[in-house]
C-alpha cells in the first residue's frame, strides 16, 4: 500500500456539498415549483414539467404493480422520445435502476446486455407494435400507453398518481453496458448521489443561461447522459433530434439559444468540411466536447465561427458517472499542447497520476489516471471490484473510498491541469521509440488537405502503425496523397513513428455515440 503523505502529481476538485441526493429530486422539485415549464420538446411536442413528472409516476406504479421493487433493474427499450425519458424517471422514481438499450443495436449486442442485466422488467415507448421488441421473460410495459389516457395533471380536479419515497445516494440509478476487454460487455453501476454530483457540477460549469440542450446521441452512451439529465436537473429543456446529422436542430440559429451543446471532436470535424458548416455562435452559448481527444487544430477550423461561445473540453469514462474532469477556454486562446487539456477534476472528486505499481509520478511525468471520489460509479454488475480496475483510495494514500484506474495515460501540467496522452494500451514501442497516438494525430492534422484521421494497431512480429485519412475536398490520387502526408511525418518526426501504411477513405464512419468506428471504417477499403 503507498504511505499516506502528499501525493505529488494529484488534483482535487472543489469540495461542496450537493443538496439532492437523486436527479429525481431535483425534476420533482422543478415540477412543484414551476410545472408549467417545459422540460422535453420533441417537434411540435411540448413536455412540461408536470406532465413529465405525472408521467414517471405512472410508470413507478404500474411497474410496483407488476413486481418490480426497489433495487431491481429495469431495461429500457426506446429512442429519444419524451416516453422514453419519462419512462427513465419512473423506474428511478421507483428506487429500480434502468438499463438504457438501443434499438438500433444488433440482435447480439441487445441478448448479452439482457442476459448481463437480467432485469425484472422491459419498458418501452410503443416498440411492441413495431415488430422491433425483444423477446423477453418479464413484464413489458408500454409508457404510451400508460400515459396517452391519463387525464391532463393540470386540469381542475384531476387525480395525481401517489408521491413516493426518493432514492438514497447509494442506491444505483442505472447501469450502461459498456464493451468489455474480453468482448463481453460489463454493467456499470452508477449510484444516485454520484449522478446527483455530476449533474450539479457540470450544470455550474455550463450556466444556466439558455433553453437547455439538444439530446441526438444514442441513450445507452454518456454523450446522450449529459444532453439529458444536466438541463432537466437546471430545469431547463431537452431537444430531441433525430440524429447525429439533423444539422437544422442541432446549429441552426434560434432566438433563444441553446445553454450548451455537446458533440465528440469527430462529429465536430464531419460538420466542418460540409460545404455550408454550422454557425455554433447562433445556436448555442457553450459548445462541449467530450468522448475523444480535443486536437486545437480543430477548434482553430472552427475558430470564424465560434464567436463569444464557451469552449469546454469534457473528460470522463462511464465508470466515472458521465464526466470527471474538464478544462473551459475559448476560440482566441486555443491551447498549444498536442491536445487540449482535460483540466482538472469535478466536485468532491480527485485525480492521481501514478505508475504501473500505483506510486506517484512526478509533475510533467506520463502516468496512468487514477479517478477516486463521488464521480466513481459503483462497479460492474456481478464483479465491483472490476478485475482490479475499481480499488479502495486508501491504495493511493488517500481516505477510504471508491477509485477507479482509467487506463488513460496523463501528464499533470505545471499550469495546474491534466493533459490526455491516450490509452495505457495505445502506446507502442517502435525500435525502442514510444509512440503516443494523441501526439501523433496531432502532427497529421497539421497536414495541409487533411480533415480527419484515425490510426490502428497492426499487430505481428513487429507492431506497426496504420494511418486512415479523410481529406478535406476531392481526394488526390490515393497513391499520391498518402506519400504527402508521409513526407511531412517523416519531417517533424523520427522514422520510426511515421506509419507504415497510410491510406485514404471516402468517409469515416461513426457508431452511435458519434465516434469514429476504425473497423467500420477499414472495411470499407477491405471490402
Amino acid at each position: 500500500m503507498v504511505s499516506s503523505v502528499a501525493h505529488p502529481s494529484s488534483l482535487s476538485g472543489a469540495v461542496r456539498h450537493v443538496a439532492a441526493h437523486s436527479v429525481v429530486a431535483l425534476v420533482r422539485e422543478h415540477a412543484m415549483r414551476r410545472p408549467d415549464a417545459v422540460a422535453v420538446q420533441s417537434g411540435t411536442t411540448l413536455l412540461t414539467y408536470r406532465r413529465l413528472w405525472h408521467d414517471a409516476l405512472l410508470v413507478a406504479a404500474a411497474l410496483e404493480d407488476a413486481g418490480v421493487g426497489p433495487g431491481d433493474r429495469v431495461a429500457l427499450w426506446a429512442d429519444r422520445t419524451p416516453g422514453a425519458i419519462g419512462g427513465a424517471l419512473g423506474v428511478m422514481a421507483l428506487g429500480a435502476a434502468y438499463v438504457p438499450i438501443d434499438p438500433a443495436h444488433p440482435g447480439e449486442r441487445t441478448t448479452a446486455v439482457l442476459a448481463g442485466a437480467a432485469p425484472a422488467a422491459l419498458v418501452h415507448d410503443g416498440a411492441a407494435g413495431t415488430g422491433l421488441l425483444p423477446a423477453v421473460d418479464v413484464p413489458a410495459l408500454d409508457v404510451r400507453e400508460l400515459t396517452q389516457g391519463a387525464p391532463d395533471p393540470g386540469a381542475p380536479g384531476a387525480a395525481a398518481p401517489p408521491q413516493r419515497a426518493l432514492p438514497g445516494p447509494e442506491d444505483i440509478a442505472y447501469v450502461v453496458f459498456t464493451s468489455g476487454s474480453t468482448g463481453t460487455p460489463k454493467g456499470v453501476m452508477v449510484p444516485h448521489g454520484s449522478l446527483a454530483n455530476y449533474v450539479s457540477w457540470c450544470g455550474d460549469l455550463v450556466g444556466g443561461a439558455g433553453i437547455g440542450s439538444p439530446l441526438f446521441a444514442s441513450l445507452g452512451f454518456d454523450l446522450a447522459m449529459t444532453s439529458l439529465w444536466v438541463p432537466l436537473a437546471q430545469g431547463n429543456r431537452v431537444v430531441t433530434v433525430s440524429g447525429l446529422h439533423d444539422q437544422a436542430t442541432l446549429f441552426g440559429a434560434r432566438d433563444d439559444r441553446y445553454t450548451f451543446v455537446k458533440l465528440t471532436p469527430s462529429h465536430a470535424r464531419f460538420f466542418d468540411v460540409l460545404a455550408d458548416p454550422p454557425r455554433y455562435d447562433g445556436a448555442t452559448r457553450l459548445l462541449m466536447f467530450g468522448g475523444e481527444g480535443l486536437d486545437p487544430a480543430l477548434v482553430t477550423s472552427l475558430a470564424p465561427r465560434l464567436d463569444g461561445v464557451r469552449l469546454v473540453n469534457h473528460y470522463g469514462p462511464t465508470e466515472t458517472t458521465i464526466g470527471c474532469c474538464a478544462y473551459a477556454f475559448d476560440a482566441t486562446r486555443v491551447p498549444t499542447t498536442p491536445t487540449v487539456p482535460i483540466g482538472s477534476p469535478a466536485w468532491n472528486t480527485r485525480a492521481y497520476v501514478v505508475d504501473e505499481e500505483l506510486r506517484p509520478v512526478a509533475p510533467g511525468q506520463p502516468g496512468e489516471l487514477v479517478v477516486a471520489g463521488r464521480a466513481v460509479a459503483a462497479g460492474y454488475v456481478g464483479d465491483r471490484s472490476g478485475g482490479g480496475k475499481f480499488l479502495d483510495e486508501r491504495d493511493l494514500g488517500g481516505a477510504p473510498g471508491r477509485a477507479y484506474r482509467t487506463g488513460d495515460m496523463v501528464e499533470l501540467l505545471p499550469e495546474g491541469a491534466l493533459l490526455y496522452l491516450g490509452r495505457r494500451d495505445d502506446q507502442l514501442k517502435v525500435n525502442g521509440h514510444r509512440v503516443e497516438l494523441g501526439e501523433l494525430r496531432h502532427h497529421v492534422l497539421a497536414v495541409p488537405g487533411v480533415a480527419d484521421a484515425a490510426f490502428d494497431i497492426v499487430r505481428g512480429p513487429v507492431d506497426t502503425l496504420e494511418l486512415l485519412l479523410r481529406t478535406t475536398g476531392p481526394a488526390p490520387a490515393d497513391e499520391e496523397f498518402p506519400e504527402v502526408v508521409r513526407k511531412s511525418l517523416a519531417a517533424a518526426l523520427p522514422s520510426a513513428l511515421v506509419p507504415e501504411s497510410i491510406r485514404v477513405v471516402p468517409r469515416f464512419v461513426f457508431n452511435a455515440n458519434g465516434k469514429c468506428d476504425v473497423a467500420a471504417t477499414r472495411r470499407q477499403l477491405d471490402g
